[in-house]
Parts: C-alpha cells; structure tokens; sequence
C-alpha cells in the first residue's frame, strides 16, 4: 500500500517543522505563541534568528 501525494526523501528540519507548525495555527495568537516559545527554547541561535525573521516578514506578531 503506497500513500498518495508528494514523496519526501528526507526528514524535514526542526526548523521547518515548526515553521510548518505555526503556519498551522497563525489564527490563533496564544497557540503561536506558544509554538514560538516551544522553538526557541529547542532551536539552536542562528535557527532561532531565522525563525525570527521568517515570522516577522510572514505574519504581524
């Protein structure tokens, strides 16, 4: 059994993972929150950085 879709050859990166994850759920304020606090505690400094930049050119905090 083959799962429909795009196949993925490696695994994503924490730091597109959580990219992905706010993404998800951008309409909530207190779950970005959350997930912002949750990647930068586990993020390394120059991840955090570009996660940083990423949601400030992506969405108003």
């Amino acid at each position: 059994m083959s799962i429909p879709g795009i196949p993925i050859t490696h695994a994503p990166s924490a730091l597109e993972q959580y990219k992905t994850l706010i993404r998800h759920v951008h309409g909530e304020p207190v779950m970005i929150r959350r997930a912002m606090r949750i990647a930068f505690r586990s993020l390394s400094p120059m991840e955090s950085i570009e996660l940083r930049d990423w949601l400030e050119t992506r969405y108003t905090l």
